[in-house]
């Protein structure tokens, strides 16, 4: 009998002795999991137009990791300036523009080291909902009474748009139905309410605006925009902005992400794998 009980009482303790193990090890994991508020976030200036997929990936890498990761959204050339505005107090870890030629100019002002591509985007034509003025070919733009909001030359989709139609000979005849805007989502958001009765934005926004017509016009075919991310040399955590962008363009985390929002992204066969949370 005794010998049946000791039995017993020893399979009942080695039971809880592992549940409380199992259970530990869970709390343990979710704790160190879960973002520090009192640590120093990275902080990422980036253009609205990747902002759909980032979030998402931002939000990702911080359950995987428990680092905290803080968007800093702006106009392409806005967030080139404020990277070139480091504040010792404040510093920034990560630039990603909407398009690599912000990369290029922050790379020749020092600013970063080599950028890793991760996207491309083509510049479309958003119609109003409902597309009332019936707009469909590129003739159509240029009538009277139409008005087309264009992001201003500080938005990579307004620089670009404007450099490829210049090229052309055909932006003169734009400008004169153009409407500036600011970013390519306000320009975007300006046909969704009416405000315009079309909008150049990058196909990868478009996407967002499901009521709306996208046109694919041949006179902006070739205007893209190439997105990459650099680590900017002023973080104070290069090591963990780097590892930052090794998830971001990990096939099978933030390109994954990217690609179900609808950005065409760019495979490279030497891409470092994502390592796991550390």
């Amino acid at each position: 009998m005794l010998t049946m009980m000791s039995r017993t009482t020893i399979v009942a303790v080695v039971s809880l002795t592992a549940l409380a193990l199992v259970g530990a090890g869970l709390w343990w994991r979710e704790h160190q999991m879960r973002p520090n508020p009192d640590a120093r976030p990275l902080v990422v200036y980036a253009a609205p137009a990747v902002r759909v997929p980032l979030e998402t990936v931002a939000r990702d890498f911080e359950a995987e990791t428990g680092r905290r990761v803080e968007l800093r959204f702006g106009p392409s050339e806005d967030v080139l300036t404020k990277a070139g505005m480091a504040n010792p107090a404040d510093p920034a870890d990560v630039f990603l523009p909407a398009d690599d030629s912000y990369v290029r100019l922050a790379r020749e002002r020092e600013l970063v080291g080599a950028g890793v591509p991760i996207a491309t985007m083509r510049v479309v034509v958003l119609t109003a909902k409902g597309n009332p003025k019936g707009l469909a070919t590129w003739t159509d733009l240029l009538r009277d009474g139409v008005r087309v909001a264009v992001p201003n030359p500080g938005a990579a989709v307004g620089k670009v748009a404007r450099e490829h139609l210049a090229a052309k000979g055909k932006w003169a005849a734009l400008a004169r139905r153009a409407v500036d805007t600011g970013t390519v989502t306000e320009a975007a958001n300006a046909a969704k309410v009416g405000g315009v009765d079309a909008a150049v934005v990058w196909d990868a926004v478009a996407v967002n605006y499901k009521d709306q017509t996208v046109l694919d016009l041949p006179e902006l075919a070739g205007a893209t925009g190439r997105v990459e991310v650099a680590v900017l040399n002023q973080s104070a955590q290069p090591d963990e902005a780097q590892r930052f962008v090794r998830f971001l363009t990990a096939p099978d985390r933030g390109l994954a992400t990217f690609r179900a929002a609808g950005f065409a992204v760019i495979e490279t066969p030497d891409r470092p794998a994502w390592e796991g949370a550390k």
